[in-house]
């Protein structure tokens, strides 16, 4: 079934926002657009904001200035059925995990919201954690080779996926840093947030479904198979103790991940130089 996506141009309400983040345009399937209109009391052209589109972390009255570029899209469920129906699948093992995530960002804007320092470094490390385990092991290790072999310019979609996933990890640890002192640093968390649900809706609706029909059952079983030796030999990082000095734990997965997040600013600072932030 077809689903209405609706780009919409609209104008916070919010004073600050006069000087911050006044306009902008939001992506919204047609059935979410009219329940977050319905949720501002039914106001004429007024829609509360969605989650992550604050960067005060609240829901904010948001007033439409355009509504434009209608398109159609194909639902993902045609492709999550057929997927379930030829039995063990992998990537259909990500989405699911993607779903767990997606929760874990709402517990953390609810967190931030209560300015819940103590919950919010236990909830920021299961994130960690979720992004080591599904990202770096499941998809770099084991999905992002095949990717590259079989889907034409299969490289440069996997270096656009794994800048994610480091910035991902570079700004949570900034963050969690942050927890340390007992500051909440809000840019960080919303950028966190925002970013995090944009990859995995564009993992979700394209790159996925992309590589479901590049893969052939044989190759769906070798990858099912090694993702869940991964998942059994993992072990999961921990919060530590959040007042102690250094960020902890510091676990072999975080020592690699520092040494590659480095590399990668050094690469792509001006002059080869890495970034003093």
């Amino acid at each position: 079934m077809s689903k209405k996506i609706l780009n919409i141009s609209y104008e916070c309400a919010h004073p600050s926002c006069w000087v911050f983040c006044k306009k902008g345009v939001l992506k919204l399937e047609e059935p979410e657009f009219k329940a977050l209109s319905s949720a501002n009391g039914g106001g004429k052209g007024t829609f509360k904001s969605p989650p992550g589109a604050c960067r005060l972390g609240f829901s904010q009255t948001f007033k439409v200035t355009g509504i434009e570029n209608v398109e159609e899209r194909g639902g993902d469920e045609g492709w999550a059925e057929e997927a379930a129906a030829e039995g063990n699948n992998p990537l259909l093992d990500l989405v699911e995990e993607h779903k767990e995530v997606l929760k874990k960002l709402d517990a953390i804007e609810s967190q931030v919201r209560k300015r819940d320092v103590e919950g919010l470094w236990v909830t920021t490390a299961s994130v960690e954690n979720d992004i080591i385990l599904h990202s770096i092991k499941k998809e770099e290790e084991v999905l992002f080779p095949i990717v590259e072999k079989k889907i034409p310019m299969g490289e440069a979609l996997v270096g656009i996926m794994k800048e994610d996933h480091r910035e991902f990890i570079a700004i949570l640890q900034g963050f969690r840093c942050g927890l340390q002192d007992g500051d909440i640093l809000d840019g960080l968390v919303t950028t966190l947030i925002v970013n995090l649900r944009n990859h995995i809706s564009k993992e979700d609706e394209e790159f996925l479904p992309m590589i479901d029909a590049h893969l052939d059952r044989e190759e769906k079983d070798r990858v099912f198979e090694a993702m869940k030796k991964i998942e059994k030999e993992h072990v999961r990082l921990t919060p530590g103790d959040r007042e102690k000095k250094g960020l902890s734990p510091l676990s072999e997965d975080r020592r690699r991940m520092d040494a590659e997040i480095m590399a990668l600013k050094s690469i792509t600072s001006k002059g080869g130089e890495a970034c003093c932030h």
